[in-house]
């Protein structure tokens, strides 16, 4: 599917209680990118409370620049459901690495911890509060850079 003329879906990644995110390319400076599409009702219309909030998830997001913070590209409405293109991060989630090794070594754990105190000291600093942190939100790329 493509979304906005520009957004090729490859594959889903994950759901949530909002939308879905899916692994795709952005045709036009062909680069990966992860793809949040809002869940829609069943006659396809974005209810305008969810759209409401999720604008200003994208307007809040994209405010941030920080290297343990996702990077967001852009923002839209497509077939009457709304999209964010964000940073793709190629990894794993903590719960997923915590369900591949069980618990984490000391070490393991004070860096993880960190580097998401870190981003999320950046974030604070802008007045963003995330409210949703949880082993499935923070994500780890191979190098183990959150």
């Amino acid at each position: 599917m493509l979304v906005a003329d520009r957004y090729q879906l490859d594959e889903p990644l994950g759901r949530g209680a909002m939308g879905e995110v899916w692994r795709a390319t952005d045709q036009t400076l062909s680069r990966p990118v992860a793809v949040k599409l809002l869940h829609t009702d069943q006659h396809e219309q974005v209810a305008a409370t969810d759209a409401e909030r999720f604008r200003l998830e994208a307007q809040t997001a994209a405010r941030l620049n920080h290297p343990h913070l996702v990077g967001v590209y852009d923002f839209g409405s497509h077939h009457g459901g709304l999209y964010l293109v964000m940073e793709l991060v190629d990894g794993w989630s903590l719960a997923q690495e915590r369900s591949m090794r069980g618990t984490l070594a000391p070490q393991d754990a004070a860096e993880i911890a960190e580097q998401t105190a870190s981003g999320l000291a950046a974030a604070h600093r802008q007045g963003v509060i995330h409210r949703d942190i949880k082993p499935a939100n923070v994500m780890l790329t191979a190098d183990r850079t959150v």
